[in-house]
């Protein structure tokens, strides 16, 4: 095992504290340092699908996550006129996957996560500026003057990583030419409760996907120039004009969210990293490889590369081959996603009426093709 004994991690999220529970199962001494001050419970769910649940699975949270979320029966794509064009029969997935995937609220599954671990292990309010290594250790510097050290630092701090910046500061984001919002709704309507469905029209496109009842998560997608956010207090108004007339339930679930929970998320990726590691730091999750959400897969991607460092780190004999050999595992896949992520979200994102046209008509053609896409995806062991 390579010699590591205490490891910090920068980020709080989904694959920072994955992280931190996978490597005290492997006896490593974990910090986590987080940058905002508490977990908001505000608009937004996500879709831990099959082969996120498998690697939730490796750190005996699998069940505790599927109970705290809402399985996933079958997932529709639709046209704005009401047309159906893309069905799975309930339960398909599952029965071709051989393991359930479900939506559920970032909230819930962040409660799960955290109580998994000895409560001081997370650390909050605490805003990393900077770190420095030598041949021994990490030492890392926080806005409040604050530093820390350990073996090993892993900067699982998103999109715009702290860490990543530092370690190759000629990463740059790309901005997918649209911007997303997201909420959850109250609502006993039977349409929006009924199955996980896509909604896509010229520019604009709207997803619902239940988790637990009453509760039904959606996004919207609309493409428009970079920079263009709006104020919390007018983003539910400009989705309810942008949405008018959709098919229900859309209007219906805006309407019914309330306006300061709307989330809006300009939508970026990067390109594939050459390198995620240098000396004694290495990256995780979006830090590493942010991809459009397109595939649902971000938070999955995070879990996954979890039990894959974790492993690493328990069974090579020092920290550069445990490292290389994470990066070795973990790339090929992350890059697949990265450019699936991007080619579906640019077909989804189509503007020009004729070719959404040719679209409805393609994807009747093209669905097994696409289905066979997401299910590479999720049909994964890691």
């Amino acid at each position: 095992m390579a010699t590591i004994q205490q490891a910090i991690i920068i980020g709080g999220g989904i694959g920072g504290l994955c992280t931190a529970i996978a490597l005290r199962q492997i006896g490593i001494d974990v910090r986590v340092y987080e940058r905002t001050d508490a977990f908001e419970r505000v608009g937004a769910g996500l879709a831990v699908w099959a082969n996120a649940i498998r690697a939730l699975g490796k750190l005996g949270l699998a069940d505790q996550v599927i109970e705290a979320g809402s399985s996933i029966q079958r997932m529709d794509v639709g046209t704005t006129s009401g047309k159906k064009i893309q069905v799975r029969r309930p339960g398909e997935l599952e029965r071709r996957l051989g393991e359930v995937s479900i939506a559920i609220h970032r909230a819930e599954l962040h409660r799960v996560l955290i109580s998994a671990l000895p409560a001081k292990t997370l650390r909050l309010d605490m805003k990393c500026v900077g770190f420095e290594q030598d041949t021994d250790k990490v030492l890392i510097r926080f806005k409040s003057g604050q530093t820390d050290q350990g073996d090993l630092l892993i900067g699982a701090d998103g999109l715009h990583s702290v860490i990543r910046q530092q370690l190759f500061p000629e990463t740059h984001l790309n901005y997918a030419g649209r911007t997303s919002w997201r909420g959850v709704a109250e609502t006993n309507d039977k349409v929006a409760l009924s199955s996980t469905s896509q909604i896509m029209g010229c520019g604009n496109r709207f997803g619902i996907t239940p988790s637990h009842s009453p509760h039904v998560y959606w996004f919207a997608a609309v493409n428009m120039p970079d920079g263009q956010t709006r104020p919390g207090t007018e983003r539910k108004e400009f989705l309810m004009r942008r949405f008018q007339g959709w098919p229900h339930p859309v209007e219906h679930l805006i309407d019914v969210t309330a306006a300061q929970t709307i989330v809006e998320t300009p939508i970026y990726d990067i390109e594939p990293l050459t390198r995620w590691s240098q000396g004694r730091v290495t990256l995780l999750g979006d830090a590493a490889h942010a991809a459009t959400p397109d595939m649902g897969q971000g938070a999955c991607m995070a879990i996954e590369d979890c039990v894959v460092v974790a492993r690493c780190l328990s069974q090579e004999k020092d920290l550069d081959a445990a490292l290389n050999r994470y990066e070795a595992e973990r790339k090929p896949r992350t890059t697949w996603i990265i450019n699936r992520s991007r080619a579906i979200g640019r077909f989804a994102q189509w503007e020009n009426p004729f070719l959404c046209t040719i679209r409805e008509f393609l994807i009747g053609v093209i669905a097994p093709r696409v289905i066979r896409q997401f299910e590479k995806a999720m049909d994964y062991e890691v």
